[in-house]
């Protein structure tokens, strides 16, 4: 064989147990050589983006309510609620509310959130005034969830309606999901 063919056939070897070696190290075989070898070419290093939905999709979800105070309304907080089992959550604290108060939150919402937190005849909090649940205008889950709004028909008397704001997200309109507390209210 000749001298120039030797260096030729050892090159390729050379070539080829490179070749192999990093399709080995890398543990990713032929595909893997493959992708690196794009990556190479394209100047991209194949990686995920931190906010890959791959990449976060098996993580923990945090708890919403974590360092909160225990109180009626971090139920409200979990994103898996249906409509229905939020006005639950918001209509049971307003009638545990009633009966150690005797009376119902009532006025501007400011005013319907500072009873809640202690501003009340018993001086009773049910609520932190910072409750994530409290938001602007309503009870919400998360700021950019639909509201649920408080229309108290009798505030000595226990007796309100919770109007959770449809799927348009505007309060108000018809399709709102409205809840009267006790179930049977009716109004004449």
């Amino acid at each position: 064989m000749s001298r120039t063919l030797r260096s030729l056939v050892f090159g390729v070897a050379l070539m080829l147990a490179i070749l192999f070696g990093l399709m080995l190290g890398k543990g990713g075989g032929i595909a893997g050589l493959w992708a690196d070898l794009r990556g190479w070419v394209s100047g991209s290093s194949g990686k995920f983006a931190p906010d890959d939905p791959a990449l976060t999709a098996s993580l923990p979800k945090p708890d919403p309510a974590a360092g909160l105070p225990p109180n009626p309304l971090n139920d409200l907080l979990k994103s898996d609620l249906t409509p229905e089992q939020q006005t639950d959550i918001v209509g049971q604290m307003l009638v545990d509310y009633w009966t150690t108060v005797r009376s119902l939150p009532n006025g501007t919402w400011e005013e319907v959130c500072a009873q809640l937190s202690g501003a009340n005849r018993k001086k009773l909090a049910f609520i932190p005034k910072e409750h994530p649940a409290l938001q602007k205008d309503a009870f919400r889950s998360s700021p950019e969830a639909p509201g649920i709004r408080l229309h108290v028909i009798s505030s000595s008397g226990c007796a309100f309606q919770l109007i959770y704001d449809g799927p348009d997200g505007v309060p108000y309109t018809e399709d709102d999901l409205v809840r009267n507390f006790p179930p049977d209210l009716q109004f004449k």
